[in-house]
């Protein structure tokens, strides 16, 4: 087996400020001897594996060619001399400013409400993927296009189900008294791979899911943040939101493309990338229960795609 993933050590001296946005206690660093860019230091949820959701997510990204900022485990050590440990993800801003879903949308319909995160039914595909028109009608617009297909896909695979309205966005900056930017890279993968579950004791634990349940009554039944239709009551599993996106013939082609992405992802490299989780940041179950929702999320993709 390859050796584990490293574990950064983040000096409380480095921290910059608080991150504003989002629910999770989080925080910016630098570190001035090594790092051009700010980091973001972000806790996981309590009894949850969101800081090693985040990094397995990032290391399936890698493998399949998808955008995403470089994520590291890590711990910092509080002011009470305690150490914690969380996730890290390099900002990937630079010269630019993020854009978010949210803000897009609101331009584009006075009625859509960029406070409500929740249960907001006007974040449908349609809006997403017309939002794209931001860059215009050429071939650009269709690239950005497709690169949505890609982030929807691998939120499909690790069962990610907080694609919300402030978790995608555009890079935009000013250049000669004009807009200029490109879509972001696909971030905030924590509420992923089953991280939320306990191994036993609950109605629904990782136990029961992969003992009795099995795995797919878990990744059916997920609620996704983007919807079909405004009418939509709650929004679809991510899986079910690819599938319904490859049958639809404006989409169909974007979709294709991203599906194609999944032949670099095979059992065993899962296995590789999650095995590399330094063996007292994940419970065994937790390993085999991840291993088993990827697997069983790019089969049911394949089969979608055929």
């Amino acid at each position: 087996m390859s050796a584990e993933y490293p574990v950064m050590d983040v000096d409380p001296k480095w921290k910059v400020e608080p991150e504003q946005m989002g629910s999770k206690d989080k925080f910016w660093f630098h570190n001035p001897a090594s790092d051009v860019q700010d980091w973001l230091f972000k806790f996981p949820t309590k009894n949850t594996g969101g800081h090693w959701a985040e990094k397995i997510a990032y290391e399936i990204a890698r493998k399949i060619g998808i955008l995403a900022p470089r994520v590291e485990l890590a711990r910092y050590c509080t002011a009470e001399g305690e150490p914690r440990r969380g996730s890290v993800s390099r900002s990937f801003t630079s010269e630019y400013e993020l854009y978010h879903g949210n803000q897009i949308l609101a331009g584009m319909d006075v009625r859509y409400s960029p406070e409500q995160k929740f249960k907001q039914n006007m974040h449908t595909v349609r809006r997403i993927f017309h939002s794209m028109d931001i860059f215009g009608t050429g071939s650009f617009a269709n690239e950005c296009r497709v690169k949505l297909a890609e982030y929807l896909v691998f939120d499909a695979v690790i069962g990610n189900v907080d694609r919300h309205h402030e978790n995608w966005g555009v890079l935009r900056k000013r250049v000669d008294k004009k807009w200029r930017g490109r879509l972001a890279p696909t971030f905030d993968h924590a509420s992923s791979l089953g991280r939320e579950l306990l191994d036993t004791g609950e109605k629904k634990s990782r136990v029961r899911y992969l003992d009795e349940l099995g795995i797919g009554s878990y990744a059916e039944r997920a609620r996704g943040a983007i919807f079909i239709t405004e009418d939509s009551a709650r929004g679809p599993s991510p899986l079910e939101l690819v599938r319904w996106c490859l049958k639809e013939p404006d989409y169909r082609e974007f979709f294709a493309k991203a599906c194609r992405k999944l032949a670099a992802l095979d059992p065993e490299a899962v296995k590789e990338i999650v095995a590399k989780v330094p063996v007292d940041w994940m419970t065994s179950l937790s390993r085999t229960f991840a291993v088993a929702l990827i697997c069983y999320n790019c089969e049911r993709l394949r089969e979608a795609y055929k």
